[in-house]
């Protein structure tokens, strides 16, 4: 599908697929999932030779930036939020002209959703090729942020989970489904900062290349714009280096509680074995059935036998709490 756009101007605009030329004021062509007849028409009227999507996923960086004639060809991965909420990627493909810039996708990502429906940007910045671009790298940064913001989020609440005064201490069933909830958690997590990794790490490539190969139609304004927006990927990138640290750290922290409860359960199988030993004992002595035992024959040998038991259980019982180790 093909939708055609002025990132001046809010709304789509209209053009078939029989059009001898592109209108002038179209800044932005978004190509969702393109069939044959679409790519045909772009490759007419743009004179160019669409990327597929497996040259979309090559992670070389020279097949992820390269110049053709007038077009500069980009790829990089892209956030796609899937209808469950897992975080997948998907590659998003730019072509970038003076007039035009061409996005490529496969999946709905949504930072090229949203500006299907955004407001006229002011001031007219992204009026061409390079503002259209600009527009949508700015889109798919704050998408970027967004992700990392709610990663921080779900962090802290672990992080209240983990080590609040109430965490993890409801017995051992419910700690156990608390820690693998957990686990769960710190994993998915770990995931999505990983992808949007892969994601800033496109992006920081990106730029550079813009900056370099499009330097003849880049005014100044927009020169500022893209050094701006470089500082903001190297934000994002510290940002998610401290986010992947405390991932690292709450796994540590998680996986520590999971041994401190492996322990306790092999000390409490300890106890019980050393604790069942001596009335063992005195049982089997007294089941021997020797010939003369005098207990057999006394009154009170029934009696004996069991306060012998339950005193040979208890001594050792709480010996191992004044020794602190129940």
């Amino acid at each position: 599908m093909l939708s055609f756009h002025s990132t001046t101007a809010k709304g789509e605009i209209k053009v078939g697929l029989d059009a001898a030329a592109l209108p002038i004021e179209v800044n932005w062509i978004d190509a969702f999932r393109p069939d044959e007849k679409e790519i045909a028409f772009l490759e007419r009227i743009l004179n160019i030779k669409v990327p597929t999507i497996e040259q979309l996923q090559e992670i070389e960086t020279s097949s992820r930036l390269y110049r053709d004639k007038d077009h500069l060809f980009m790829s990089m991965p892209a956030i796609v939020r899937l209808a469950n909420g897992a975080a997948q990627t998907s590659p998003l493909g730019f072509v970038l002209a003076k007039d035009y810039v061409l996005t490529i996708r496969y999946k709905q990502i949504k930072a090229c959703e949203d500006l299907h429906y955004a407001d006229a940007i002011e001031n007219g910045r992204a009026a061409d090729g390079p503002g259209g671009f600009i527009t949508l790298f700015e889109a798919v940064i704050d998408r970027s942020a967004d992700e990392l913001e709610m990663i921080n989020a779900d962090l802290d609440s672990l992080s209240q989970m983990i080590f609040g005064a109430n965490g993890l201490q409801r017995g051992p069933s419910q700690d156990n489904k608390d820690l693998r909830k957990v686990l769960t958690q710190i994993g998915r997590n770990g995931d999505l900062t990983s992808k949007i990794s892969d994601v800033l790490l496109g992006m920081s490539r990106m730029l550079p290349f813009v900056t370099s190969e499009a330097a003849s139609y880049l005014t100044d304004d927009k020169l500022a714009k893209i050094k701006s927006l470089g500082r903001d990927i190297s934000s994002l990138n510290e940002y998610e280096t401290r986010q992947t640290e405390k991932i690292h750290f709450l796994l540590d922290a998680t996986l520590g509680l999971t041994n401190i409860e492996q322990n306790n359960i092999f000390r409490l199988l300890t106890v019980v074995s050393v604790v069942g030993i001596p009335p063992t004992l005195v049982a089997s002595m007294y089941g021997m059935n020797f010939k003369n035992m005098p207990e057999l024959e006394w009154t009170y040998g029934y009696a004996w036998g069991l306060a012998l038991i339950f005193l040979s259980a208890l001594v050792p019982f709480l010996w191992f709490k004044w020794r602190g180790w129940w």
